[in-house]
């Protein structure tokens, strides 16, 4: 009987031990496809392989497909993984509260449970969905998503106040046998104090807003005869990010004129990632202290692809204003689940600790052994994220009265230019870097490092 455990001990190890990457090669392979070379295309379909073969992980994958899709210009099939992506990440979060906080999921190696995603990338998935519906000339269905966006976003306060809180109480009731709540609570707040302190200068983003979102939304609403719900949008993008360019816009709208405009959007970089780190404390138990080793996901800051961007008009220049850092969103969010994140490490730890004791007991030297490279191969942390991202976004808005070339700079270095032309209603301007003075536009750019993408969204 002895041997039958000890071999399943080695079983769940085995398991684990393979767990522990969750893919980390495939992750960095989909990253060098997507973002050295621009092979869109590729990463297309290396993603879309993988959402097939890697089950856990298949929510990140339709998330980074339906961005490859975009970026390649393939846009129904970019909605169509989107879609997928989304089902899944509604599905995995109304099943929340019930699938963490049960004795098995503290017990299993992060990296093998489903990944069930951020709200930061359920409001992408919407907003980057309107995005495909506007390049297809469907605003119907861009109002749809761009509905579905801020839905989100309103929601995200609760989710965070009310569904993790309920997950940690549960698991605080699985560990109490080893670890009570008081102590674990002073556990996590000491970690949260000492290793993660720097996450209290994102306080701007606490009900998890992003103003791009509310901007585009607010501009979109604005243009499609929806003012007041364009204007709340609008409002609730310059009570995050006090911008002079939405500002003026707000001015503009509350007191319109028959003036034409354009706003140009630039995305730039790669967004904020995680890394794992591990740390001892000392974890008070029934039977003494325990130097307890926990494995913790960090944030590591984005990369800028550029550092400047500006606009050129014969002498003239003008610099774009950055409306958002994202890893700041990111860190926010990321404050929000280290309560969970942080409990349910120490909780994992402390039940750990009591089977070590039991198999011990019972399975002699051979089933402590397995037990403890058991606890040791399910210590690892979670770090699985989207890399498709942007660091940063710009805005900035021109009025189109120019009669010059417009140049687009990235560090001084152009990336486009366009002209302003006169426009009969019934007559669109002729090429394509050519715009009707009297209609308002919306161009939108995605930097890469040797390479950019520009849409003309409206």
């Amino acid at each position: 009987m002895k041997k039958i455990y000890i071999w399943v001990f080695v079983a769940v190890v085995v398991g684990l031990l393979v767990g522990c990457t969750g893919n980390r090669e495939q992750f960095q392979r989909f990253d060098q496809i997507y973002y050295n070379g621009a092979q869109f295309s590729n990463a297309y379909l290396f993603s879309k392989k993988m959402a097939k073969k890697d089950h856990s992980n298949a929510l990140l994958w339709d998330l980074q497909q339906g961005m490859s899709a975009l970026m390649a210009g393939q846009y129904s099939k970019s909605i169509k993984a989107l879609d997928v992506a989304e089902l899944r990440y509604d599905h995995h979060h109304n099943l929340f509260s019930r699938s963490l906080g049960n004795v098995g999921a503290v017990l299993v190696n992060d990296n093998v449970r489903a990944y069930t995603g951020n709200i930061y990338e359920g409001v992408f998935l919407n907003y980057y969905k309107a995005i495909d519906y506007l390049l297809m000339g469907d605003a119907k269905d861009a109002r749809v998503e761009f509905n579905r966006a801020n839905d989100r976003q309103r929601r995200a306060k609760e989710f965070y106040n009310k569904e993790i809180r309920k997950a940690i109480e549960k698991m605080q009731q699985q560990g109490s046998r080893h670890l009570n709540a008081e102590q674990s609570n002073d556990q996590v707040q000491e970690i949260l104090n000492n290793e993660y302190s720097n996450l209290n200068d994102f306080y701007a983003y606490n009900d998890l807003i992003n103003p791009v979102v509310s901007y585009l939304s607010g501009l979109f609403f604005v243009e499609n005869n929806d003012l007041n719900k364009g204007l709340d949008y609008l409002k609730e993008a310059y009570g995050i990010s006090h911008s002079t360019t939405i500002g003026e816009d707000l001015i503009f709208f509350n007191n319109p004129t028959s003036a034409h405009f354009t706003w140009v959007f630039i995305e730039d970089g790669k967004q904020a990632t995680k890394q794992e780190f591990k740390i001892n404390i000392p974890l008070p138990l029934p039977n003494g202290i325990y130097d307890a080793s926990l494995a913790l996901p960090q944030l590591k800051d984005g990369t800028d692809f550029r550092n400047s961007f500006s606009v050129q008009i014969g002498q003239k220049h003008q610099k774009f204003e950055n409306l958002l850092l994202l890893d700041a969103l990111i860190a926010s969010e990321f404050k929000k689940q280290l309560p969970y994140i942080l409990t349910r490490a120490i909780t994992s730890t402390a039940i750990k600790v009591g089977l070590e004791a039991v198999s011990n007991q019972y399975l002699g030297v051979l089933g402590g052994l397995f037990s403890s490279i058991y606890a040791a191969a399910s210590t690892s942390a979670d770090i699985r994220s989207p890399t498709i991202f942007p660091h940063k976004f710009y805005i900035l808005r021109l009025k189109n009265t120019y009669k010059q070339p417009i140049h687009i700079l990235a560090d001084g270095q152009e990336i486009f230019n366009f002209k302003f032309v006169s426009c009969q209603i019934s007559t669109p301007a002729v090429g394509a870097k050519a715009f009707c003075a009297n209609q308002d536009h919306v161009l939108y750019i995605r930097s890469f490092e040797n390479y950019g993408h520009v849409w003309d969204l409206w």
